[in-house]
């Protein structure tokens, strides 16, 4: 058994580096900004005309749908989390798409550190506010940024067939 877990941690090298490397950099950056708000005792911090840096807890999913105040709810949206994070491994690693290792990092990296947002503080932490004129954008985070990448490669993949098979 443990020769298969080292044989497979050989093999897959370079995606557990990417996949570590991306989760350490939304979990530094968020764990600096929540320090630089609560160092400074701000709400919010602008920047310019259209971004601010603003601390926005989402106690739900995505958009803060389906909202969970109490600690069983966000213990079910972790568990869903969870459960949509193996089946997107599976469907993705028994799939012909060419990019599937990079959509497989993005969205495994920032549903992980979503998760970890929940577990620890109950509710994921967001950030990043856009406005221009008076168009404000949702309040998101680097995770968000992951999962959103790989989804759009994934889509991107199936409207497109002919990148689909793997080399």
């Amino acid at each position: 058994m443990n020769k298969n877990i080292f044989r497979l941690l050989r093999e897959y090298k370079k995606e557990i580096t990417v996949f570590t490397s991306l989760f350490i950099i939304d979990r530094l950056i968020k764990v600096y900004l929540l320090h630089f708000l609560r160092e400074n005792q701000l709400n919010s911090y602008r920047l310019n005309d259209f971004f601010e840096v603003v601390l926005v807890w989402n106690k739900g999913v995505s958009y803060g749908l389906f909202p969970q105040d109490g600690y069983m709810g966000q213990l079910l949206i972790v568990l869903v989390s969870l459960i949509i994070c193996v089946w997107i491994v599976k469907f993705i690693i028994n799939s012909d798409i060419r990019y599937r290792k990079i959509t497989l990092i993005l969205i495994i990296a920032g549903a992980t550190s979503n998760i970890i947002d929940r577990l620890i503080y109950g509710a994921v932490a967001d950030f990043f506010h856009f406005e221009i004129a008076s168009y404000s954008w949702y309040v998101f985070n680097i995770a968000d940024m992951y999962i959103v990448s790989g989804l759009i490669i994934l889509i991107y993949a199936f409207i497109y067939p002919n990148i689909k098979k793997s080399p």
